[in-house]
């Protein structure tokens, strides 16, 4: 009975395998066959993957290779540009300065013409001056003349219509003076001179210093700085440079005359004197104004 059952399976089997070409099986097969379960074939599946793999990476690589391609030739682009562009700037500043420095040259020889040129004006107008100091100077010197010539025609004149100088009074030249007997300060004297119709006596020349310190005594004379300490002025308005005659006492050892002392007058000596209390009438002396001296007066 088991023989039986056992010969039907194959029966089985033969029949469902019936009209089909056989093969010899493999062992997998024969394996599949004996399990009953299909076995499939499988390829080495690392060998496709790698392939893969290295075409994509071939594939980056030429494209970095083209990217970098491009940007050397923009870079070399730009570069050949940039370097033609600096040279075209380069050559323009150079041709600037050159320019420049031509115009810098011109003015600078302008300037130095003009520069000569002022120079030249300047000597031309200092030589000028040195003449109109001549001038001016001479100028004074006849100015004195002309004031001492017009006294002088004036003087004449005078004595012309009056014939004598006057009791009281004497001659010297064309000239009268008056001799005080009395003492007053120098304000008072220069008033008294003022109502006698003359004013205190204003000397012109040595000569005439010669006839008025003939008396030996100090006398007031109508010089004084009351207005401007330093500035001398004659009674007449004329300052003492103008008249050529400056008798002030030169001291060896000592301050020349004017001194302006002030020991005995703090407002100082502001008014002039035939000599001092000790004489020296043949000079000139600074004194108080409100000292009491003999004074002389002229017209």
């Amino acid at each position: 009975m088991e023989m039986d059952h056992t010969y039907g399976n194959i029966d089985l089997n033969l029949s469902a395998t019936t009209g089909k070409k056989r093969f010899p099986s493999s062992p997998a097969q024969d394996v599949s066959e004996h399990t009953g379960h299909s076995v499939r074939e499988r390829n080495p599946p690392h060998s496709e993957n790698t392939l893969k793999f290295v075409l994509v990476a071939l594939g980056l690589l030429l494209l970095c290779a083209l990217v970098a391609l491009c940007v050397l030739g923009v870079l070399y682009f730009n570069k050949g540009v940039s370097y033609e562009s600096l040279s075209d700037q380069f050559t323009s500043t150079v041709e600037s300065l050159s320019v420049q420095l031509h115009n810098a040259t011109a003015a600078a020889e302008e300037l130095k013409s003009q520069l000569d040129q002022v120079k030249e004006n300047y000597e031309n107008a200092l030589s000028h001056v040195a003449s109109l100091d001549e001038t001016e100077k001479q100028y004074e010197v006849l100015k004195v003349k002309y004031h001492t010539a017009h006294e002088v025609f004036s003087a004449c004149k005078e004595c012309q219509k009056c014939g004598q100088c006057g009791d009281g009074w004497k001659r010297f030249g064309v000239k009268c003076y008056y001799f005080s007997t009395d003492t007053l300060n120098w304000t008072n004297s220069r008033d008294h001179c003022v109502e006698k119709g003359g004013h205190l006596v204003i000397i012109t020349s040595e000569a005439e210093q010669i006839f008025v310190n003939s008396s030996g005594e100090t006398h007031w004379i109508g010089l004084n700085d009351l207005e401007t300490e330093g500035k001398w002025m004659w009674v007449n308005k004329q300052p003492l440079t103008e008249t050529g005659v400056i008798l002030w006492l030169k001291r060896p050892d000592k301050p020349d005359e004017p001194d302006n002392w002030k020991y005995e007058d703090p407002s100082g000596e502001n008014c002039a004197s035939l000599g001092n209390e000790s004489g020296h009438t043949h000079s000139w002396f600074d004194s108080s104004c409100r000292k009491l001296k003999k004074f002389i007066c002229e017209k």
